[in-house]
């Protein structure tokens, strides 16, 4: 065999391996739709206008059950600072609104006896029903509130061009390593016949 056909090996397999590589991450959102191969009993459709609905199924049970489960969002409705927080930003609210709404007739330190009469009302009652209205909220979301089938819902609303453009966005580097990484592949593959070839002759 001639020397630069040996030489060739290496850079063909290269071509080879980016091509393949390339060719098979066009395939996972092309063809959209399914082509049938002529006189053959095979259908041709890109994986995920194929898998959509049991993409979005399996993304939606995923986020559900292991990345933000029910109990997950309950448990930030008992954040302490947030309820000590709510009860300060109301009771003073309500302290300001009494101080104001009173009659100008009465003194200012009567008006602002009773606006800290207002606050210190709120300081008291507002925890208790703050508890009550969580758990109520609590019970609301486990029975009623599905993290899965609202995700799922939107995945499939999304038109496949805006999917494709998505998933290319977020996994632009790694689609980019993949086809070069089958060009190296490709490469070292080309090389090694070369070497064999050359073993052999």
């Amino acid at each position: 065999m001639l020397s630069w056909q040996i030489l060739a090996m290496p850079f063909i397999g290269g071509a080879i391996g980016w091509f393949t590589n390339m060719l098979a991450i066009r395939m996972l959102f092309r063809p959209r739709q399914p082509i049938r191969l002529p006189l053959l009993p095979i259908t041709c459709q890109g994986l995920l206008p194929k898998c959509k609905a049991e993409l979005a199924l399996n993304i939606g049970k995923a986020v559900e059950e292991e990345l933000l489960p029910i109990d997950t969002l309950i448990k930030q409705l008992d954040n302490g600072d947030y309820q000590a927080g709510l009860v300060e930003t109301i009771g003073t609210h309500i302290e300001e609104r009494f101080i104001q709404s009173l009659p100008r007739l009465l003194p200012e330190s009567l008006r602002k006896t009773f606006g800290r009469y207002g606050r210190d009302m709120v300081a008291v009652e507002l925890p208790t029903l703050l508890d009550k209205l969580t758990e109520q909220v609590k019970n609301n979301l486990r029975t009623e509130l599905r993290v899965g089938p609202l995700i799922e819902e939107r995945i499939m609303q999304f038109d496949l061009g805006e999917l494709e453009q998505l998933i290319i966005r977020v996994t632009h580097r790694e689609l980019r390593h993949l086809e070069l990484l089958g060009a190296a592949l490709g490469f070292l593959i080309g090389m090694a016949q070369a070497a064999l070839v050359l073993t052999i002759s």
